[in-house]
């Protein structure tokens, strides 16, 4: 039954949605297949990011040169989470020690920022995890999604376990899960049941407040709070003015107070507030305030404390023991037919004396959900204004941080253009001269923030092409002036009819790229000019006087159509060395040039005296174990002929290895290398040679 549901659930959540162009080759059983197990991959990676789906499927890289990673998701704060899916259609996919090596050497490969050894799914994330993997905040969590229920073998997590300890470093940077059937198929129940939270709250102690709404506050265990969470995951969090932030500062001394001092916990934190349409009060013994009184609870939702309540829920995983002990502080408040009208003011005035950013609370405004609204009706597209939700993919929609930093681009004066550069904690605040109030005061159309949006993810753009031939202060300048750059451009369009659909923004796109050139190059004149070749880059762009001035005479210069000054040598790299030949990806280069025939045969040669050694025994019992026959598939080229089944180069002699005991085999494997035609050259030498051929035709 449960395998049915997720097969059934799977394929309505994501038909569509999931890329299957590189499977039209394949038979229907092998598309399904595959479609699933993508499917999968998405599914995991809505579990752990609350991301929408079409963005979770968008996240899924699986097919040829994925390099054992089926999935990619970034998020705020560096966390890197890498997804590894298998799909079974009896309901019993595993995960052993083959696919645990080929994840951690997709691993490997993105550390060492080696993302053209992956196919062009990976692309749209390459800049993110270039940005993360250089973060000291790094944590990156791989997760074994299989629809199954068996735990990891020994030999499994050894190999798992060793990569987390060569990770440890600076701290826990890596760490792995196990996704199963029950936590897949929560998931996508959820997903087509939101219906409203409903919980139990049991207080052994408790005070009672009747007006002006009926109240109770008193102790709960935090094994219980553990539960709600993990039967309702941040659907708890409905009302709040944030999901939860993942790893904190405040998350990891929740954390730690649970491990080490869980009789405290009570008196370290905060407590706990939840909101509710209805209470209903069961007292199992006497109604009196030294006795239990069990409270349930319709259309829940906590207002204030949901990093708490994540915390503990982690910490439950963890230390089960020491959470045991732990007691929360929790206030409930039923306010029934007149919560529209209160719960904003509570959530606000509950969370202003915690660790809370002034964002936060444009999550009470309804400005903001009427934008993503309209985004939502207009556009097509998602609009997240929340701290802690997930940004939608570049061209799904976009953050409130990306909306209101465009909007203050695209005024007529630089000011609050320099308070984004400075911080943009600084756009939200609100009252007189306020930034919020002067870009969100009158609500902005969907169609002007997308378009905007789109104008300064334009410019970036080309100052990251820019600054490829710049160097030096010339390069710094493309850097630190970039939202100056983009004010700039944005008063050298024409917005007038910004907000009307027919605007033609493809035509002002396809403008941005030879603005920003020039607007780049004068810029980077006049601030030698005015402020010396040796001024501080940074005060220039953060001091709200210069970036006015810079700002009136650079948008003269460059609508003056003065021929744009030629920058000095030493702001321009030296000619560039003719860039080496990259290793060329030996299977589609093969299977695009027709070279191996259907069936040709092929042979397995260990490449050095360690691996000869290792597998000459077992290889010797069985002639057929070291042949295989070629088939023109980009991801499985190799029939094994010692079973008859399909392999990737790397993956069928990763698997002799295996079964050859080879207990010091390598983690990582040049597969191709080992396959011989013809008794002298291997897959890697032929491709090699092609393209070396076709490069002197050319």
């Amino acid at each position: 039954m449960e395998l049915h549901q997720i097969r059934t659930a799977l394929t309505q959540a994501y038909r569509g949605l999931i890329d299957e162009s590189d499977l039209q080759r394949n038979s229907e059983q092998e598309r399904e297949r595959a479609f699933l197990s993508r499917a999968v991959a998405a599914t995991a990676i809505r579990r752990v990011t609350g991301w929408e789906p079409k963005a979770c499927a968008e996240a899924v890289i699986d097919g040829s040169d994925d390099n054992g990673i089926d999935a990619v998701a970034v998020t705020d704060g560096a966390q890197v989470r890498l997804v590894q899916a298998k799909w079974s259609d009896k309901g019993t996919a595993g995960f052993h020690t083959d696919a645990a090596r080929a994840f951690i050497d997709g691993l490997r490969l993105l550390e060492q920022r080696q993302f053209d050894a992956f196919n062009n799914k990976l692309q749209p994330f390459t800049a993110l995890l270039d940005s993360a993997m250089g973060d000291t905040n790094l944590k990156i969590t791989l997760i074994i999604a299989v629809v199954g229920s068996d735990p990891l073998s020994s030999h499994t997590t050894t190999i798992l376990d060793r990569a987390v300890e060569d990770h440890h470093g600076h701290g826990p940077m890596l760490a792995y899960q196990l996704m199963g059937t029950g936590e897949l198929l929560r998931q996508l129940r959820e997903d087509r049941t939101p219906d409203p939270v409903n919980v139990t709250v049991r207080m052994p102690k408790w005070v009672q407040r009747d007006i002006p709404f009926p109240a109770y506050q008193g102790s709960v265990a935090a094994r219980d709070i553990a539960a709600w969470y993990e039967d309702h995951g941040a659907r708890l969090f409905s009302q709040n003015i944030r999901q939860s932030l993942g790893r904190t500062r405040i998350n990891s001394g929740i954390e730690k107070t649970l491990k080490d001092e869980p009789e405290n916990f009570w008196y370290f934190n905060n407590g706990i507030t939840i909101l509710c349409d209805r209470m209903e009060p069961y007292y199992p013994d006497r109604r009196r305030p030294d006795h239990p009184v069990e409270l349930r609870l319709t259309h829940v939702s906590v207002v204030n404390g949901a990093q708490t309540v994540t915390s503990i829920h982690k910490a439950m995983q963890v230390t089960p023991d020491t959470v045991e002990d732990a007691d929360v502080m929790v206030r409930v408040i039923s306010l029934g037919d007149e919560r529209t009208e209160y719960a904003a003011r509570i959530t606000e005035t509950t969370n202003t004396q915690n660790d809370v950013s002034r964002r936060d609370f444009i999550a009470l405004d309804e400005t903001q959900a009427l934008i993503r609204e309209d985004f939502d009706l207009t556009l097509g597209k998602t609009y997240v204004y929340k701290r802690g939700e997930a940004d939608p993919a570049p061209e799904s929609g976009c953050s409130v941080v990306h909306a209101a930093v465009a909007l203050a681009c695209a005024r007529r004066t630089p000011e609050l253009t320099v308070r984004a550069k400075r911080d943009t904690d600084l756009l939200w605040e609100r009252g007189d001269g306020g930034a919020y109030s002067r870009l969100f005061g009158e609500a902005p159309s969907a169609f002007r923030i997308w378009r905007c949006v789109q104008i300064q993810w334009e410019v970036g753009k080309a100052l990251d092409v820019l600054r490829k031939r710049l160097r030096g202060r010339a390069q710094d300048t493309a850097q630190r002036g970039d939202l100056l750059i983009t004010h700039l451009v944005f008063q050298l369009l024409d917005l007038a009819d910004i907000d009307e659909p027919g605007y033609a923004l493809d035509s002002v796109l396809e403008s941005v790229p030879k603005l920003t050139e020039s607007v780049l190059s004068w810029l980077i004149y006049r601030v030698d000019e005015e402020y010396g070749p040796t001024s501080f880059l940074t005060s220039t762009f953060t001091n709200e006087t210069r970036c006015r001035e810079l700002a009136r005479i650079v948008a003269q210069d460059v609508g003056g159509r003065a021929s744009v000054p030629q920058l000095a040598d030493d702001y321009q790299p030296p000619a560039q060395q003719k860039r080496r030949r990259r290793r060329p990806n030996v299977v589609p280069t093969l299977v695009n040039a027709g070279i191996l025939a259907e069936g040709t045969p092929l042979v397995y040669v260990p490449y050095n005296a360690p691996e000869t050694r290792a597998t000459k025994e077992w290889l010797a019992a069985d002639e057929r174990r070291s042949q295989a026959r070629w088939q023109n598939d980009r991801t499985k080229p190799l029939i094994w002929s010692y079973d008859g089944k399909a392999y990737s180069a790397s993956g069928l002699v990763t698997h002799i290895w295996e079964l050859a005991g080879w207990e010091e085999a390598p983690v990582a494997v040049q597969g191709p290398a080992r396959w011989v035609l013809d008794g002298k050259r291997n897959l890697w030498e032929l491709a090699k040679e092609w393209l070396a051929a076709q490069e002197e035709e050319g």
